[in-house]
């Protein structure tokens, strides 16, 4: 039982580093989309809560 589980060990090493490359990449490509939006959603919300006379102090 050890000798098979010795022999699966450089598969599921590879299959792991495969799955968290593909997390990794997945996260780096969709996260510039996440920043726009979040981005544009956040300056919407602030000029919406600010009266048309006042200054925001950023």
């Amino acid at each position: 039982m050890p000798q098979d589980l010795a022999a699966l060990a450089p598969s599921a090493i590879v299959c792991v580093a495969f799955l968290i490359g593909g997390w990794m990449l997945l996260r780096r490509e969709l996260a510039p989309k996440r920043r726009k939006r979040a981005a544009a959603d956040g300056h919407q919300t602030s000029e919406r809560s600010h009266e048309p006379g006042e200054r925001s102090e950023s």
